[in-house]
This record gives structure tokens, sequence and C-alpha cells, in this order.
């Protein structure tokens, strides 16, 4: 007959270190690093504010790449009425769309390479 294997849940004592979870997490972190891996421990990040784009100004980046609405409304995947009610003032660019579109406005072949994919 065989001994049944019981697993046994070992509680940690308050206060007290993981000091094996540490090690691995420490190896973890080298393995990563040797790797070219950019993690927040690494590599400094700086949080931004979305960018903020008026009615006005979204209408003038539009005219500028001298594209209809429509036509903008399928390079940034959304819907016409949404591009309208932004350039209406009816509705704000979610932060995603609001830094896809600066990314237009300051690198306007973006707006070609939005068209390739």
């Amino acid at each position: 007959m065989k001994a049944k294997a019981t697993k046994r849940k070992v509680k940690a004592v308050p206060g007290s270190r993981d000091v094996f979870g540490e090690v691995m997490e420490g190896m973890g972190a080298l393995a990563a690093s040797r790797e070219g891996k950019a993690t927040l421990r690494t590599h400094p990040v700086e949080y931004k504010e979305a960018p903020s784009l008026s009615p006005k100004e979204l209408v003038r980046i539009r005219e500028k790449l001298r594209i209809s609405r429509s036509v903008f409304a399928c390079y940034l995947r959304t819907n016409v009425r949404t591009l309208e009610n932004w350039e209406q003032g009816r509705a704000k660019p979610n932060a995603q769309a609001a830094l896809l579109i600066s990314l237009v406005k300051e690198y306007p072949d973006t707006v070609q390479r939005l068209a390739a994919i």
C-alpha cells in the first residue's frame, strides 16, 4: 500500500521575510536585464498626462493633412460621428486617441503608416 502524499501549507510568521522569494525575484530581474528587457524596476518612466486637443486644433490637423473627416476617422479606427463630436466639442478623445492624433500632428507621415495597417 502506497502512502498518500499530503501538501502542507507553511504559515508565514508576521514580520518575517520571504528570502527565497526575494532571491528568485532578483534572479528574474537579472535574467531580464541580460536580455535587455526594460522594466519599471530597471527603466525609469515618467508619467505624462494625455495630450489635450481643442476642437479647433483637431480640425486644423485634419485640414492640414488635406483629408476628409470620414477618411481621417477610418485611419484612426473610429466612427465618423465620434470624430465629428470631437471636432465640434461635444466630446473629447480618450487618452489613446489623443496621443495618436498628437503623433499625427507631430509626424504627418503617421497617416500613411496608419493607412497601411
